[in-house]
């Protein structure tokens, strides 16, 4: 009955009318548009009563068009003269949306006044979407209660849904739950960047914390040396990466769980390889492992159950969002006189909803953004998206420009300094914050990025200005977004599923009911998301590989692509993990999931591989521990090492790396740097590229603040270059060729090494060789330095308090113990690390 009523209500063209109607009013009050009188009380009624009808539905459409229609209404009337406060309450417990009551404080307290029916009604939903954890009773919406039953079933799940659907808030609980009983138990959480792995970890100790968790487990994000003793109760945050490295180390690591965030990375390239073939690993050691593979917006959930040869995969989606979008094209009809256009567009139709005088010319797309986004959200939440690190840096410069006469406030002072301890004095973002606007690209520091995601949502930043970075899993909502031509990458348009990733940003659960994008100039772009699809559909990357660079990937099997810069990871890991499934016997079953089973093209890699086994000394167990590098490569750098010990113990302990703090430590590096540019690079050393960047590794790895790295650029620089490029420049070189391609190549080159001197009774020598991969990634080579950013401090913090402390040699626990016998107030930290620092303890207080 209900779903015929629906319909009667759904065909009725007057109810479409006043849906329309409602929308344009309450978009042009969000605009500041004052003509107009609203929507008669009579249909504010029935608009609302409809709403209550479709909330029932199951439909889709009907449910977003009773949530955006009860949300306007509310919002436009009141509860003055109609109980709008209940019927909001109606409809969204109806629709299982309850995180949305608490958006208002009347809608959050409206039960007690609603009839009894009604009360029934909803405590009867409530209670069949509820569940209680650590004695706390949670009422989840339809999607999370769904997701919960099939996490507490132990059952494996694909996952998609959007940003907002509180599936990590779900995620969370369910962690907190498996940790109530005293059983040993290993989780594996897999992140796509190591700037989600600080977030990962922070947020989830502080929900075990406020959750009054039992018993807390280790959460551990740095991978163990092998002989670290693993603690019997740990969530392992890390990138696929680090999971691998701790996987080697410790063969005995078996994991209960395995939670794959934004598991749609599975694609990408040579790190999509390598996160397949360390999901291989890990269940090949707990074939009864729980899997949740978490994405948003996938198409083809059966993709991993297929990948990972499981049956069992469950799907789980939802493109419901627990709060609504409204999709606005500014159209510039005058752009020497600042005159927009805004137009709803809504399910192929346009409404003009006002006409704006924006008060500035708007004749580039800098200025498009600047000022349509200065004048449509003052006050505000606001995502400005940007093309590049350098279009980001302008257009927030810009922006704070225009609110010139704002007066910092004591927590934006805080982050301004932040930007200049962490960064540089000249950053200008520290600049920037003063006046409530930032920025947001992939080379920040860890440590300041989070310190401004931190700053939007508290709302202490009105506008942040971000590139592709931000679709990277951080879920920062806002209230509004601004694009205009948005690209990815260098001149490539943004795809539909970005775009739909990104706008599912706009509007923020219990803060507003709804959220907007503003498509500045939309006819000129190069693409049109809008009517581009919503899911993305996921090729694993091993079969994206092999279908579509068959040729090449032949050739860097037979060992005949040439070297260079030009080489792709992508095809040299996966001949790693062709050639290691072939040496252990496993290559059909790769070659058939990827979708090459009985074939010319599976024959053609099975006779490539023969070949390179003909050539190829090194056990696939080495090899694969620097999985990015062709087996060739390795197998050239092995036989160099090897004609070197052969001259004896003296010519192999030369080949040992100095540790950072050794006096001749920067000549080790260059050595080792021209020996892995030549060979693995194939790089012409005659300009010294290679003892430039073993100079900038050595200054990381010891400590030194970052502030000093950037000083020594600039003054190196000889062709008066803009200061903030320079710093630009700096980043990227630690993030790329640091963070990056140095910890590639000294962790191919250690892992030969020891290799190397194991095989030919040298097992002293090996056993000497430092954790250089570690110490380029973390920027730190004293222990008490490492330890201090393994409890979840940032790099600066950890510098700080490496100073301070007398001892070198701290390990996590001592180190912990050290920070909590001090006082705080006389560490000499700035306001923002001392915060930081004081958080650390406060999580681990138990």
């Amino acid at each position: 009955m209900i779903a015929e009523l629906s319909n009667r209500v759904w065909e009725s063209l007057e109810f479409h009318e006043a849906v329309r109607l409602v929308e344009v009013a309450w978009l042009k009050r969000e605009l500041g548009v004052t003509e107009g009188d609203g929507i008669p009380l009579e249909k504010a009624e029935k608009l609302v009563r409809a709403a209550a009808i479709l909330a029932c539905s199951d439909q889709q459409s009907h449910r977003e068009t009773a949530f955006r229609a009860a949300t306007c209404v509310y919002d436009l009337v009141g509860c003055a003269e109609l109980p709008m406060d209940q019927a909001l309450r109606v409809v969204l417990s109806r629709l299982g949306n309850f995180p949305s009551l608490a958006t208002k404080s009347d809608v959050d307290t409206a039960l007690p006044h609603l009839p009894f029916s009604l009360v029934t009604e909803e405590l009867e939903k409530a209670a069949a979407r509820s569940v209680t954890i650590n004695e706390e009773r949670l009422v989840f919406t339809n999607f999370q209660y769904n997701l919960w039953s099939k996490l507490s079933a132990k059952e494996r799940i694909a996952l998609s849904a959007p940003t907002s659907a509180g599936k990590s808030f779900v995620l969370q609980n369910y962690l907190v739950s498996v940790f109530s009983e005293s059983e040993p138990l290993t989780i594996v959480y897999i992140v796509p960047t190591r700037a989600l792995i600080a977030q990962v970890a922070l947020d989830l100790g502080v929900f075990f914390r406020d959750a009054g968790a039992k018993s807390t487990p280790d959460i551990v994000t740095i991978p163990p040396d092998s002989e670290t003793t693993l603690p019997e109760r740990a969530i392992y945050v890390m990138t696929q990466e680090r999971v691998q490295l701790t996987l080697a180390s410790h063969p005995e690591v078996a994991a209960g769980i395995v939670v794959v965030d934004e598991a749609q990375s599975i694609s990408d390239g040579a790190r999509g390889v390598l996160l397949q073939w360390v999901l291989d690993d890990l269940l090949s050691r707990s074939s009864k492992a729980q899997v949740l593979f978490a994405s948003p917006n996938v198409r083809n959930l059966n993709v991993f159950a297929h990948l990972f040869g499981l049956e069992d995969v469950k799907q789980v989606s939802s493109s419901e969002p627990t709060v609504a979008q409204n999709f606005l094209t500014v159209k510039i009809t005058s752009k020497t006189k600042g005159r927009v256009s805004i137009i709803r567009t809504s399910q192929g139709t346009e409404v003009e909803v006002a006409q704006i005088e924006v008060g500035h010319p708007l004749a580039s797309r800098v200025e498009m953004l600047v000022h349509v986004a200065a004048k449509l959200g003052q006050r505000r939440a606001n995502i400005v998206y940007a093309n590049g690190a350098a279009d980001a840096e302008k257009i927030a410069m810009q922006l704070a420009d225009l609110f010139s006469e704002r007066e910092p406030t004591a927590e934006l002072t805080a982050l301004s300094d932040l930007a200049h301890e962490v960064v540089h004095p000249n950053y200008v973002l520290g600049e920037c914050v003063k006046r409530g606007v930032a920025f947001h690209y992939s080379n920040i520091p860890t440590q300041l990025r989070r310190a401004v995601e931190n700053a939007v949502a508290k709302g202490q930043v009105d506008y942040l200005v971000c590139t592709s970075t931000l679709l990277q899993g951080v879920n920062l909502p806002v209230r509004n977004i601004f694009m205009c031509q948005p690209e990815r990458g260098k001149s490539h348009p943004l795809d539909s599923t970005d775009f739909w990733n990104l706008s599912g940003r706009a509007g923020r659960l219990r803060r507003e009911f709804q959220g907007n994008i503003f498509l500045i100039d939309y006819p000129r772009w190069k693409t049109q998301p809008l009517q581009g699809p919503k899911d993305a559909v996921i090729t694993p990357a091993i079969q994206s590989t092999l279908r579509d660079s068959q040729a090449q990937l032949i050739r860097v099997m037979r060992n005949q692509a040439q070297p260079g810069r030009g080489d792709d990871p992508a095809l040299e890991t996966a001949f790693g993990r062709l050639f290691s499934d072939f040496k252990r016997g496993h290559l059909n079953g790769t070659l058939a999931r990827a979708g090459f089973g009985e074939s010319a093209a599976a024959t053609e890699f099975v006779n490539a591989l023969v070949a390179a086994d003909g050539q190829i000394s090194l056990a696939p167990e080495v090899i694969r521990l620097s999985p990015n590098i062709s087996a060739h490569k390795q197998e050239r750098l092995f036989g160099a090492l090897q004609a070197e010990i052969a001259k004896g113990r003296a010519q192999a302990a030369q080949l040992v790396p100095d540790h950072p703090r050794d006096t001749d430590a920067f000549d080790s590096y260059v050595r080792i740097l021209k020996q892995c540019y030549e060979l693995i690079l194939g790089l012409d050393t005659a300009r010294g590229l290679h003892r430039f960047h073993a100079l900038i590794a050595l200054k990381w790895m010891r400590g030194l603040p970052l502030p000093q790295i950037i000083d020594e650029q600039i003054r190196r620089d000889t062709r008066d270059k803009d200061r903030r490029t320079i710093i630009r420049e700096t980043l990227e070189l630690v993030e790329n060729q640091i963070r990056f391609q140095a910890v590639r190549l000294f962790g191919c080159y250690n892992t030969l090494l020891g290799h190397a001197l194991t095989v030919n009774h040298f097992k002293d020598l090996a056993g000497s060789i430092p954790s250089l991969p570690l110490y380029l990634e973390v920027g730190a080579s004293d222990k008490t330095m490492i330890s201090f950013i393994a409890l979840g401090l940032s790099r600066v913090a950890a510098m700080r308090l490496n100073d301070l402390s007398a001892r070198k040699d701290l390990d996590t626990t001592a180190a912990l113990q050290w920070l909590r016998s001090r006082q705080l107030e006389q560490l000499g930290l700035s306001p923002l690390l001392l915060e930081e620092v004081r958080s650390l303890l406060a999580v681990n207080s138990r």
